[in-house]
């Protein structure tokens, strides 16, 4: 009876902190997800009121995401998930957080930073790693991400506040990255155009 019980004991435990890993954590990808992301920048927001300490928080959105489900299908879009959260964990550092909020967006969170430009060297790292191509199931896929921060208590000072100043940083570079690509495109098609002499 005592190896039985003890052996249910292990086993409500196994499941316990197999629910607990579920409940904070991304399926796919086996980074932070959203409900963990919230609980930690509350946590950090009660410290550093405390200590009157600067924090960063990184928004990250996969450019074109749909179109790589839409050409190679949810299989190797998924791979192409996993492979993108391996190689952005890889820009952080001991201590940042790296979470999926969900679909094709991601965030960091950034505990220790000084100032703007610890967090903004960390949000050019997690930009540039898309450079190298992704190889995976036979493919070759060209990826980017769009990237926009805030810092605390500067671009703001409760959750809601912070979250939304690092997206709406994210949709600047968005935006402003496809109005070049349409500008570039339109001049090349001008250069396209005869040249009219009369």
């Amino acid at each position: 009876v005592a190896a039985r019980l003890a052996t249910l004991a292990i086993e409500t435990r196994r499941l316990y902190s197999d629910l607990v890993h579920r409940s904070e954590f991304d399926l796919l990808t086996d980074m932070h997800n959203r409900f963990s992301l919230d609980k930690h920048l509350e946590t950090m927001i009660v410290s550093a009121r405390t200590r009157a300490g600067v924090f960063g928080l990184i928004y990250v959105d996969l450019d074109e995401f749909k179109q790589v489900n839409d050409v190679y299908g949810h299989h190797v879009g998924d791979l192409y998930l996993q492979e993108v959260a391996l190689r952005m964990k890889r820009q952080l550092r001991t201590g940042d957080l790296l979470a999926r909020l969900g679909g094709d967006e991601f965030a960091a969170l950034v505990p220790t930073a000084r100032n703007c430009a610890d967090v903004e060297e960390i949000a050019l790292r997690l930009e540039h790693c898309f450079k190298v191509p992704f190889a995976m199931d036979g493919y070759v896929l060209h990826g980017a991400a769009s990237v926009g921060f805030a810092l605390y208590p500067e671009d703001g000072s409760t959750k809601n506040s912070l979250l939304s100043a690092a997206d709406a940083a994210m949709y600047v570079e968005k935006y402003t990255k496809r109005q070049s690509r349409e500008e570039s495109a339109s001049s090349a098609h001008a250069d396209l155009l005869p040249n009219d002499r009369s």
